[in-house]
């Protein structure tokens, strides 16, 4: 087996609601009551106030960004990421999973690309709100694909000097709210390890509806900043690349992360896509 398939079992071997590899099956009484449907969640009374900030449709199509005219010539990129949303959505729900960290081994893994082109995936999906937080202090590359400029900077939310309202904006896909930042920091570690990150996290859940939060982190070999922010998370999602992700780097990128919930690994820039007109491919999972 190799060792993007012995990754892959690993992120299926936790059963829905389970430890991984218990088998046991929740009893029911006899005379218990019958289970009801779950009723859908109140609307909260005050929404994120997001701001538009139109991305920049050149900018987005240099950094192969999969909205409005890029998407519609990159049938092979929409198609892989909708099954990639699909098989997270599954595992979201049967695990009630709200926040997903999305990081890679090594840097020019694409990473980031693959956050904010799988939020742009999940959007459409109406049944959660999709909420993308760009928490790589060293290196904010979010805004830099879109081509905008934030309201405020997420290193000034962490710094305390804006509040978690005043963070947030909209690129005018509806149902997608994002935070990021164009400003870096070599203090990331230690940001990341205040209560602030917990507090961004508790006001998207009071202010939105079932959201799927994604947070763009750092790469798992540069700095221990992905390790900070992975035990405040339900799951995390490996991305590596092949011709960029050597095997000493994935494997010890898969060794840190055995610890922790997986939501599935990513292959980017896979030849078997490539051969097909584009860049990307979606390891099973």
């Amino acid at each position: 087996m190799s060792l993007i398939e012995s990754a892959l079992a690993r992120a299926r071997a936790t059963p829905p609601g389970g430890e991984a590899g218990s088998s046991a099956v929740p009893a029911r009484a006899p005379n218990a009551a019958p289970r009801t449907a779950p009723t859908s969640p109140a609307a909260p009374s005050v929404r994120i106030d997001a701001p538009r900030v139109p991305a920049d449709a050149k900018v987005c199509e240099a950094n192969r960004v999969l909205l409005d005219q890029t998407a519609v010539q990159n049938h092979d990129a929409v198609a892989a990421y909708r099954i990639l949303r699909t098989r997270i959505l599954h595992r979201a729900r049967a695990r009630s999973w709200t926040t997903i960290g999305i990081t890679s081994a090594g840097p020019n893994d694409g990473k980031s690309l693959t956050a904010l082109n799988l939020s742009l995936s999940l959007a459409p999906e109406r049944n959660s709100e999709v909420v993308l937080l760009d928490m790589d202090m060293r290196n904010p590359s979010v805004c830099r694909c879109l081509g905008v400029e934030p309201p405020s900077e997420m290193l000034d939310y962490l710094e305390r000097r804006v509040s978690a309202r005043e963070v947030f904006f909209s690129i005018g896909v509806d149902n997608l709210t994002i935070a990021s930042g164009t400003r870096a920091t070599d203090q990331a570690s230690e940001l990341l390890g205040t209560s602030q990150f917990e507090e961004l996290i508790h006001y998207v859940k009071q202010h939105t509806v079932t959201p799927i939060i994604l947070i763009d982190l750092p790469p798992l070999l540069s700095t221990d900043d992905a390790l900070v922010i992975a035990p405040r998370v339900d799951a995390m999602l490996l991305v590596v690349a092949e011709g960029t992700t050597d095997r000493a780097a994935m494997s010890k990128a898969v060794e840190l992360l055995s610890e922790f919930p997986m939501a599935g690994l990513v292959l980017n820039r896979a030849v078997e896509a490539q051969a097909h007109g584009y860049g990307y491919g979606i390891g099973k999972g």
